[in-house]
């Protein structure tokens, strides 16, 4: 990192607010409720199909117009105009994913029917199913969902997921409807805004800007999930909030599909890493010694439990996976609870992303 740039990064900390050690653990009460639920939702998207697919330049695609329909809690249709946008990077491109990811963007709450969940959103990441033939990709979008689910369990400030069955209308009568499992993720602002934080878009970041217990945190969970796919300095599949009143600095994840624990057909490791597969784990967070580590280690212990039943609670995963993640987990739980393997493992290759 640049003396510039590391100077720009330490500006927009300290215009955010003082830069403080305690974690940003309470959350305010600001949502919407669309993701204070686990129910699946059940809605359909119309709209012309082949012309928002073919639309997938990541400089120049634009929103195009639909409708989003549900059923309301008295069985009455509901129907709200949106706009959608394909989004993504290597799920954007049409090689990897015929059917790629979306953004909807939804009207003000007072252009929206009284009591809509969508109240209160302004536009929200869709992740689809990516190819419409191929079943393993449905269950690829149950995986990751569930990523997100065990990070809402260990660290207050995370992204919440709400998982969806989704048709998908074509307007144009072109092609059939499709209807796979989908998730809506919340926005970043939405984000901030629940927890009271900012959101700090200048890359350049390192560990010891960030909340240390926070940090430690994130490291212990994408060592736990496999996941290397991500840079705190180039902020790559990160997002950093400021807590207004502590000052605290947090990383956020998301992306999780390139992660082992999720395990798709088309992920694999960074060429410059010294694994063969994503299954293998690496170390590539913030340096703690073996009495720092306690803390945040035992919360993952607490938290074991709750894990493994997060699993049994989706019963659509396909029961191979099922056992395969346990497993999963299983291997990172053996490392945390011999003090040898935490020095080799965790301490050992640390080292700042």
């Amino acid at each position: 990192m640049t003396r510039m740039t590391r100077f720009c990064l330490t500006g927009a900390l300290v215009a955010a607010g003082l830069l403080a050690s305690d974690p940003a653990r309470a959350q305010t009460s600001t949502g919407s409720g669309l993701f204070d639920s686990d129910d699946i939702l059940e809605f359909r998207l119309a709209t012309d199909l082949k012309t928002l697919m073919d639309d997938r330049d990541s400089l120049k695609a634009g929103y195009h117009p639909g409708t989003l329909g549900y059923l309301d809690a008295a069985g009455q249709r509901v129907s709200i105009d949106v706009q959608l946008r394909t989004r993504g990077h290597w799920r954007r491109q049409r090689k990897n994913c015929d059917f790629a990811p979306l953004k909807i963007d939804f009207p003000k709450t007072k252009d929206q029917p009284a009591g809509s969940p969508f109240a209160g959103e302004g536009d929200l990441k869709l992740i689809t199913h990516c190819r419409t033939k191929d079943a393993a990709f449905e269950q690829y979008v149950l995986r990751e969902y569930m990523v997100y689910r065990l990070y809402n369990m260990i660290a207050p400030t995370s992204f919440r997921a709400r998982l969806a069955r989704t048709t998908y209308v074509d307007l144009a009568g072109k092609q059939d409807s499709i209807t796979r499992f989908a998730f809506l993720l919340e926005d970043d602002k939405r984000l901030a805004e629940r927890t009271n934080s900012a959101l700090l878009e200048t890359k350049g970041a390192r560990f010891d800007d960030l909340d240390p217990e926070a940090a430690a945190t994130m490291s212990a969970f994408e060592y736990l999930i496999g996941g290397t796919d991500w840079s705190l300095v180039a902020l790559h599949n990160i997002v950093l909030t400021q807590n207004k009143e502590t000052g605290a600095v947090i990383p956020v994840p998301y992306d999780f599909d390139w992660s082992g624990i999720v395990f798709t057909k088309y992920s694999f490791p960074d060429y410059r890493l010294p694994i063969k597969t994503v299954r293998e784990r690496i170390y590539r967070g913030i340096c703690r010694t073996y009495e720092q580590w306690q803390p945040v280690l035992q919360r993952f212990q607490e938290q074991k439990g709750s894990f493994y039943a997060a699993y049994d609670s989706l019963p659509l995963l396909d029961p191979k996976y099922s056992k395969e993640v346990r497993d999963y987990l299983d291997g990172f739980y053996k490392t945390i609870e011999r003090p040898a393997s935490v020095k080799v493992d965790l301490i050992g290759p640390c080292k700042e992303a």
